[in-house]
């Protein structure tokens, strides 16, 4: 072998190990971070990743084959469903899958097309030519009823449109859920790799430095990007590009190394130090929770029944194993998780399928060395024609939302059937995902939720709900939450996420004492339908009867009595506000009347 052989080896080792070197964080990359909070965090920050390469527009083009390829060779692209092989690029094109090119997704006219910005890869990605022109420099946001699109099989994975999200108005670019988190940690980059830029640059409806300084967006763009970054938390694609921008630029993006680092400076530890890795992430499996119930529903015999779970994991370091105690009627699609798909969330599918009619259950345990989850499936097989019955745990009492005020989304207190709620962004609706006349619909903005304004008592083993997603949205989740202080603090319960096309059961385990309340919040997707929420007691829980105002279990002239006591006596009893206008007065003793007036009718 030729000198010259060896010394070009030589040099092709050496360039692969600078390359590894650069291929993942360093130990001590973010330890001036550390110990700091707020603006003094993004400072630190930017100090250690502000300083990095400046590529030239021309070299983006080979620099996204390492950036923003998948296994096979084929562009990643963001911005549209389309299979590009990194030649494929160019200028421009009147439908999608002309071709794809370079799209700031921090638009270039906001910083004044100003290098270092122009190309920095960390926000620059190469997408659909028509979708990133349909996206122009309109700002991130909601946009219930935006434009989508398509050519043929091809489309774009965004839309455009009015903004639906609270704050803003005008015209917005809606990403794919799947990559809404990925886009969110770009900005959270941008503006803290260049926070001392950021003052003097045009700006957008995005950005809002005068009223919240240092944090830099405007105040709508913080709560969505929040919502956004939790919802989509950091995936396998995001911490490869990560490293390979890293080999390229030198410097990182520290809100995918850390996405918790968001929380410090726009979220909710405001104010806290960020310890960074001396505060280690318990492993744990976040979903589905231990002892969780699911009632997979009922089919046909001989017809299979199929039913996705999801798995959440965080700070795993071990894959997962799926087993099922008895897989003689259920059997599952998968039985193992590396640690990086469960950290970052994924699913599977079990099947039922008997050929005898009965009710049948089993048990999925989720473990590695290090955690553990167990989860009880049910299921039923019924012959044609035949309903199955409901299946009885403990003495139990139901919201159904029957005979309740319909139409529109609130946020006020509710009378429901059973008890009084506080809606937020929520209403009761007569449209096909129900059980009856009537059931609850969330609306789309992440902070909907219903809130039980009244305890149950004797407390509680079990609740279960029927929900599912409206109409043709995305899978949206909930979590369930729980309250023994009357709603002064909450406890989440579990996590639960529902698909389209039909109301789906759930019981989670509860094993409440004493005075306890329920709230149901959704944390992801955009419209869910909920309906039948069962308390399942130790005790049989006696609902409220309207206008029982002295709490005997009847409503007669006692109560008109009760009413007129408290009248007399000047002060406010929740039990004598029969007609619920935060008053108790002679109406609601004429309220009293009329229910005993309906109730001798029906004799």
């Amino acid at each position: 072998m030729s000198n010259r052989i060896r010394y070009l080896i030589l040099i092709a080792a050496l360039a692969l190990t600078v390359q590894s070197a650069l291929a993942a964080e360093p130990t001590s990359y973010y330890e001036s971070a550390l110990g700091k909070s707020n603006e003094a965090l993004m400072t630190s920050l930017r100090n250690i990743i502000r300083s990095h390469k400046q590529l030239s527009y021309g070299a983006l083009w080979d620099a996204f084959k390492t950036t923003d390829t998948d296994e096979q060779g084929y562009i990643i692209d963001m911005y549209s469903n389309c299979r590009y092989r990194p030649d494929q690029h160019g200028g421009s094109s009147s439908a999608v899958g002309g071709g794809f090119n370079r799209e700031h997704s921090f638009p270039k006219s906001w910083f004044d097309d100003e290098y270092p910005m122009y190309t920095d890869l960390f926000h620059l990605y190469p997408t659909d030519i028509k979708v990133n022109g349909q996206r122009s420099n309109f700002p991130f946001g909601v946009c219930e009823k935006g434009n989508r699109l398509t050519n043929g099989g091809l489309y774009g994975k965004g839309k455009l449109g009015t903004s639906s999200y609270p704050g803003y108005s005008g015209t917005v670019f809606e990403p794919d859920d799947e990559y809404k988190g990925d886009f969110a940690r770009t900005y959270f980059y941008m503006v803290t790799c260049y926070k001392n830029e950021l003052p003097s640059w045009p700006g957008s409806p995005q950005l809002n430095y005068t009223a919240n300084r240092y944090k830099a967006f405007s105040t709508w763009t913080i709560n969505m990007f929040m919502e956004w970054t939790r919802m989509d938390p950091v995936s396998e694609k995001e911490i490869k590009r990560n490293d390979a921008v890293y080999s390229i630029q030198g410097n990182r993006n520290p809100f995918i190394d850390h996405p918790e680092l968001a929380e410090y400076i726009w979220g909710d530890k405001q104010g806290e130090v960020w310890t960074g890795t001396l505060d280690p992430v318990n492993p744990a499996i976040i979903s589905p929770v231990t002892g969780t119930v699911i009632d997979m529903g009922s089919t046909i015999t001989g017809t299979p029944l199929e039913y996705t779970i999801n798995v959440k994991g965080q700070g795993l370091t071990r894959g997962l194993s799926l087993s099922l105690q008895d897989n003689e009627y259920f059997y599952v699609n998968k039985d193992s998780f590396t640690a990086s798909e469960a950290n970052s969330g994924c699913s599977f599918v079990i099947t039922f399928d008997a050929d005898q009619e009965g009710t049948y259950s089993d048990v999925i345990t989720i473990s590695s060395d290090e955690v553990s989850t167990t989860v009880t499936v049910i299921a039923t097989a019924t012959q044609q024609g035949v309903t199955p019955p409901p299946i009885a745990q403990g003495d139990s009492i139901m919201e159904d939302w029957e005979g309740c005020k319909s139409g529109g989304y609130w946020n006020t207190q509710v009378q429901g059937h059973t008890w009084k709620w506080d809606f937020t962004d929520a209403g009761i609706w007569g449209d096909n995902l129900k059980h009856d006349q009537l059931s609850c619909r969330m609306g789309k903005s992440s902070n909907s939720a219903i809130t039980m304004a009244e305890d149950v008592e004797g407390g509680t083993s079990a609740i279960g709900l029927w929900a599912g997603a409206y109409g043709s949205d995305a899978d949206v989740s909930l979590r369930i939450d729980y309250s023994t202080d009357k709603g002064a603090s909450w406890k989440a319960l579990g996590n639960v996420t529902f698909t389209k096309g039909s109301l789906q059961h759930i019981v989670l385990n509860a094993d409440v004492t004493g005075s306890v309340r329920f709230r149901i919040v959704q944390t992801a997707g955009t419209r869910a339908n909920i309906d039948d929420i069962t308390l399942y007691g130790r005790k049989q829980p006696v609902p409220k009867i309207r206008g029982d105002v002295n709490h005997d279990g009847e409503v007669n002239i006692a109560d008109v009595n009760a009413t007129l006591d408290i009248i007399l006596s000047g002060s406010y009893d929740e039990s004598g506000d029969v007609n619920i206008d935060s008053e108790v007065n002679v109406a609601d003793i004429n309220a009293i009347i009329a229910i005993i007036q309906e109730s001798h009718k029906a004799q």
